[in-house]
């Protein structure tokens, strides 16, 4: 899929955004601000509150899941984290039949967000098939890591799919670019190579947000439709749109409790 020439965990380009700019939760809300995605719905801001309320997320939170090996939840959520100590987080969520979500988080202490792909790819050797239980049921996830490729200076993406139904997959992209980590997932049937180009797209729109940021106010972003992106992907359980980080940015071990998990 997407990406064919780049292995994942490469990036095309690491001079997208400032290495060592840590953003406010405003300037984050501002870079996934003014998204669309390829069936012309807006990808509308979310605060923290709504999303953990919202009704399409509250059955995914992971904070109330087991996964099973326990090293395997960093590939089960993809980064829409609770809260991040000396970070923030903010979030856009589509309301389709396949929902898009868009995550930008940034923080001060720890890893730095390439770190953190790189860590949470190198589980993936051990994690290609897990486990989740919540809500009392189980089920398994089985997760692939994709060839993608972003604009950021790390790329990493997966797609899941859950009990072995082809209707119940979801994809994720992920872009590191020092100090911010951005995540767009996809949920839906039969994902393929031009939902990861769609995801590619977001990522890549929210990076040249941030450039813009750091020499003035952050640009709206723009249309990320699968023929205008460059390529990357997603990781995650289906059942769940989530966003790409278990380790949060912070360090200090913030788990992402509202992130996508197979429920």
């Amino acid at each position: 899929m997407g990406g064919g020439t780049t292995s994942p965990g490469t990036s095309a380009s690491s001079s997208a955004s400032p290495s060592a700019k840590v953003y406010t939760e405003s300037e984050l809300q501002n870079l996934v601000s003014g998204l669309k995605d390829s069936d012309g719905n807006d990808l509308k801001p979310y605060s923290k509150a709504q999303v953990t309320a919202g009704k399409d997320l509250g059955k995914i939170l992971l904070s109330t899941a087991t996964v099973d090996p326990s090293d395997c939840k960093s590939i089960a959520t993809a980064g829409l984290v609770d809260n991040i100590e000396n970070g923030s987080v903010a979030v856009s969520i589509s309301d389709s039949q396949q929902p898009r979500t868009v995550s930008a988080q940034s923080g001060s202490q720890g890893p730095d967000s390439q770190q953190i792909l790189k860590d949470i790819e190198g589980k993936m050797g051990t994690c290609s098939h897990f486990t989740v239980s919540a809500l009392g049921q189980k089920v398994t996830v089985a997760s692939k890591q994709l060839q993608a490729k972003t604009n950021a200076a790390e790329t990493f993406g997966t797609v899941s799919t859950r009990g072995n139904n082809s209707s119940d997959m979801l994809m994720q992209v992920s872009g590191a670019q020092g100090r911010l980590l951005v995540v767009a997932t996809k949920s839906g049937s039969n994902l393929g190579d031009k939902d990861q180009s769609e995801l590619e797209g977001f990522v890549n729109s929210v990076l040249r947000n941030a450039t813009g940021s750091s020499t003035s106010s952050p640009s709206t972003g723009t249309s990320s439709s699968p023929s205008t992106s460059s390529s990357s992907s997603s990781t995650g359980s289906p059942s769940s749109s989530g966003s790409a980080s278990s380790s949060g940015q912070s360090g200090s071990g913030a788990s992402p409790s509202a992130s996508s998990s197979a429920s």
